[in-house]
């Protein structure tokens, strides 16, 4: 599995920019338990990234390219 493949809980399709950008925002506004997740994604090879999203698509949800904390930074930019 790649990190682009199609996966039924897998919200949206991230580029590696995407990627890193989901596990800065988990770092910066998650708890220690998605901090701890960001470091597992951080250091995952590519088929136990993918297991961690499938895992955790609340998280993916949450923190991702479309996710509250996203929009929220999209919106200070304007």
């Amino acid at each position: 599995m790649s990190l682009n493949s199609s996966s039924p809980t897998q919200l949206h399709l991230m580029n590696p920019t995407e990627l890193h950008a989901m596990i800065a925002r988990m770092d910066t506004y998650g708890g220690s338990f998605v901090s701890s997740i960001a470091q597992a994604l951080r250091f995952a090879d590519p088929k136990n990234r993918q297991t961690l999203l499938d895992a955790f698509p609340d998280l993916v949800q949450k923190y991702g390219p479309q996710g509250q904390f996203a929009q929220a930074k999209q919106l200070t930019q304007v």
